[in-house]
């Protein structure tokens, strides 16, 4: 469906030895005076905040091994980012089931139940942005990773990005804690496919499980991941 649905670049204070998180919180609040309220610094985010987060995610996915596989070449990567916030993620926007963090140091965009992406304009996009040598492999991986979707109502994150200049000082935890919130308060399931291996322990820690590793031809893997009702 599309290229690069999933979270791939955020990362955890947690994952850090213990002393380092001790200096990164210490430091963190220095710089706020003390009261690092990072929760507080989240907001809606709207169509007006499109451009922004498309460049948000063009650096925070700019490594990603799935994104980059089916767009190598730097100047398309960039000017494809131009466009696929919305195409792929835009009911987010709608539904104010958007969100960003601090002066757009992080946003994520989740689907919420009964809520879909207009497949049509976004499968153009991508048959005008991929190299149709690897198009049939993704095509048929995110077919594959769809089997793996819940049937019952849920929410489907589908970005989540953070500025690789602001990483570990726990925006992209601050953002999936929020979402999370709302999610647990209507006892709905949460889903997202992965594109990066090695992310799936910070998934996991905030619930989700590992549904299978999804591979076709030369294509990396994806890992649809699940988070039950809590």
């Amino acid at each position: 469906m599309t290229w690069m649905i999933a979270f791939s670049g955020f990362n955890l204070a947690s994952c850090k030895p213990a002393e380092q998180r001790v200096r990164s919180v210490a430091s963190a609040r220095k710089r706020t005076g003390g009261n690092m309220g990072i929760s507080d610094q989240i907001r809606t985010a709207t169509w007006a905040d499109e451009k922004k987060i498309a460049a948000l995610v063009g650096l925070a996915f700019a490594a990603d091994p799935s994104v980059r596989w089916l767009l190598p070449d730097p100047y398309d990567y960039l000017k494809s980012n131009e466009k696929y916030v919305g195409l792929s993620s835009g009911p987010a926007f709608d539904n104010s089931s958007a969100f960003i963090i601090g002066n757009m140091c992080g946003a994520a965009l989740w689907l919420p139940p009964g809520v879909e992406v207009d497949s049509g304009p976004l499968a153009e996009f991508n048959n005008q942005t991929i190299d149709p040598a690897v198009l049939d492999d993704h095509t048929e991986s995110k077919r594959k990773c769809r089997a793996y979707r819940p049937v019952e109502p849920h929410w489907y994150l589908t970005l989540i990005a953070v500025d690789p200049a602001k990483r570990g000082r726990g925006y992209g935890a601050a953002l999936m804690s929020h979402a999370l919130k709302i999610i647990d308060r209507n006892k709905q399931p949460a889903y997202l496919e992965s594109t990066n291996a090695a992310n799936l322990s910070l998934y996991e820690r905030f619930g989700f499980e590992l549904l299978a590793k999804v591979k076709v031809g030369q294509s990396p893997g994806r890992y649809p991941m699940l988070r039950q009702p809590q």
